[in-house]
Parts: structure tokens; C-alpha cells; sequence
């Protein structure tokens, strides 16, 4: 059997889960398991959790069926809304779109009329990420209309990390102003802002309802620690080859790395089919017996290889951890430019998932 693995500890996951929810000044929690719960799996990780969660987030209908028939029976929102055509399996599979548009309205009205039943839906608002969403400064484009019952109005922190503009306290404000022009609280309908780093920074914003993401993950949304969340993600795989390769020695494609000293090389059968990104190459690592092993070479599809001259003992069958930890993924993430959240959604769908349960 291929040595590369992801182990998903769920003893890490609950406890991750149940720490958020501790954190949470909301009535509501919302677990965010869309993108295949960031590269964990969806229907395990929904089904550890389910108990814990209030809603479950995921991007499209496909997502929400795909937790439906798996076995979860709580309430799903779909993040990303519904396409024309899709009406159908929100009822089959009784979920709960976002609406961003008034075509969303009309559509889901007419539908929610027919069956002489209202439609569950999230209004999203833009406060200020540019994305989708009735614009803030202008809400009453929003119609409430009969067949559609309106449970939550969400927006997303553009800087939830204080890192960029607007500030959390802008969109927060711009979202309490939709609040009072639409009377929300009137209405029952709850407002929703924080995601993880709001979680964890922004307590004043917490609302109605919460909608962490990667910190149930293990990883914190900005490079620091924090205190009592555990990595859920181990991404390992193992040597299958050592050799001793002399000065002058090109490796991997197009020779990118020549050796200028007599060293030890190691093949690990992980590549970027397996969600190793190839710009690591000659400038990544990985770590074997606790010791930061180099990418050498390029990371090929199937393949990577590693220096491992210094590692001490080193051996073939010698387990290698990819990644594993949120400090780890931010030194990867800040090397090729990019953020833990698509390293941990890009490991292949070739690497199987092992579910554990350890309280590390």
C-alpha cells in the first residue's frame, strides 16, 4: 500500500469544536465544512460534529446533498447560493440557500408558494469584501416576499484579522444599519459576521451566530498560536529510497539542483498530485525525525525529493510529515505565497483520509 497518508485525528476535531463553541458569545454556531471540510472530509467530519453545531455551512447544493446523504440531519446553509434549476434539490434535500439577488427572491418565492411551504434562506450583504451580497448602503433592494422565510442575514469580514480595510468595526456597523432598515430583530431573523479570526478576536461581533471555519481545523487564520486548538491534519508519507549521490549531481527535472558535495537523497512518493505545491521546490521542506529535511530537485507529480544528509539515523521506511500544525503551514504558506487554507484544501483526493482518535 502507498505509504502517504492524511490521519484526521477526530479526539482533535471535538475538542477544537467544543472550544469554539466555549468562545462564542452567539445563541447559534455554525460549522463551516465546506471544500470537503478544508481537505479533511466532509461527511466524517459533520458526522463527529453534528452534535456540537447548531447549522453546517458549505459552499454549493452539491456539498449540502452530499452531507444530506451521508447521514446529517442538521440544518445546512448553502454559503455560495443556488444556480437556476437547483429549486428542486433544495427541497428534496431541505436546504437552506443563500439569496444575494432579488432573482434568488422571485425564483424561491414562486417555488416556496407551490408547495404552500416558505423556502429557509441567509440573506447575504456586502459590507465591503466586493464580492456577492445586497449592497449595505442599499438594503431595501431586498424584498421580503411570501414563500421564502428569511432565518439569517450574513456578511464576510474582508480583514477579520486586522490586516487590511475595511475594519471589522466598519463592516460590523454597516451590518447593524441593514439590521435596523430591514428590522431584523423584529422579523426573527439573525445576523451573522464572525468567522474564525472574529471568533477568536472580535467578541463584539459575534451576533447571532458564529461560523468558524479553520480553526476547527486546528489552524489559527492568522501566523500566531493559539492556546487549547489542536492540529486535526497530519499529512505524512515515508522514504521508499536512499542514495548517496557524488558532487556535481543534477536531480529531478530540467536539473534545477546540482549538488557541490557528496550527499544523501531521499525519494518520497508524494508529488503535486497529492497536493504538494511545486513552487517548494529547491526551497521547501519536510521534517523526518523531527529535523527539517530539504526539497531538492523539483516536486514532480508523483515524487519529491529530499536531502536528508543531516538527519540523524535516517533509514528507509522513516515516517515524513509533510505538514502537520498551524506554524508549519504558515512557513509553507509564506514561501510560495499563498495561506493554509489552500494547502490543506490541495491535498489530493489520491491520499486517503485515516480516521483516528488521540488526545494530542
Amino acid at each position: 500500500m502507498r505509504p502517504t497518508r492524511a490521519l484526521i485525528n477526530l479526539s482533535n476535531l471535538r475538542n477544537n469544536t467544543e472550544r469554539a463553541r466555549k468562545l462564542s458569545r452567539a445563541s447559534s454556531f455554525m460549522g463551516v465544512v465546506k471544500a470537503q471540510a478544508y481537505g479533511h472530509g466532509a461527511i466524517e467530519v459533520a458526522r463527529e460534529i453534528e452534535d456540537l453545531v447548531d447549522y453546517f455551512g458549505v459552499a454549493t447544493v452539491e456539498e449540502g446533498i452530499e452531507l444530506r446523504q451521508g447521514g446529517i440531519r442538521k440544518p445546512i446553509a448553502i454559503l455560495g447560493g443556488f444556480y437556476p434549476g437547483e429549486e428542486e434539490k433544495l427541497e428534496e434535500f431541505n436546504l437552506e440557500p443563500a439569496v444575494f439577488k432579488n432573482e434568488h427572491i422571485e425564483s424561491l418565492s414562486l417555488a416556496g408558494k407551490r408547495r404552500n411551504r416558505p423556502f429557509k434562506v441567509h440573506m447575504k450583504v456586502d459590507t465591503g469584501l466586493g464580492r456577492l451580497g445586497f449592497p449595505w448602503d442599499n438594503p431595501e433592494v431586498f424584498k421580503f416576499k411570501e414563500g421564502i422565510e428569511v432565518v439569517s442575514a450574513f456578511t464576510t469580514l474582508s480583514a477579520a484579522d486586522n490586516q487590511g480595510i475595511p475594519t471589522v468595526e466598519e463592516q460590523y456597523n454597516r451590518m447593524l444599519r441593514v439590521a435596523s432598515e430591514l428590522k431584523f430583530k423584529e422579523r426573527g431573523v439573525m445576523l451573522s459576521i464572525a468567522n474564525s479570526a472574529a471568533l477568536l478576536l472580535h467578541p463584539e461581533v459575534h451576533a447571532d451566530m458564529v461560523r468558524p471555519g479553520i480553526i476547527l481545523y486546528g489552524i489559527p487564520p492568522f501566523p500566531s498560536k493559539v492556546e487549547g486548538f489542536r492540529p486535526v491534519m497530519k499529512f505524512t508519507s515515508r522514504i521508499i529510497f536512499l542514495k548517496e549521490v557524488p558532487p556535481g549531481t543534477p536531480l529531478g527535472y530540467g536539473g534545477s539542483y546540482v549538488t557541490t558535495e557528496r550527499r544523501l537523497i531521499a525519494t518520497i512518493p508524494v508529488g503535486y498530485d497529492d497536493g504538494v505545491f511545486r513552487n517548494l521546490s529547491n526551497r521547501g521542506w519536510f521534517y523526518i525525525n523531527g529535523q527539517k529535511a530539504p526539497i531538492v530537485g523539483r516536486v514532480s507529480m508523483d515524487l519529491t525529493l529530499l536531502d536528508v544528509s543531516d538527519i540523524d539515523d535516517v533509514k528507509e521506511g522513516d515516517e515524513v510529515t509533510i505538514f502537520h500544525g498551524g506554524e508549519h503551514l504558515w512557513e509553507m504558506s509564506r514561501l510560495i505565497d499563498t495561506i493554509p487554507y489552500e494547502i490543506m484544501c490541495r491535498v489530493g483526493k489520491r491520499v486517503p483520509r485515516i480516521y483516528i482518535r488521540e488526545n494530542n
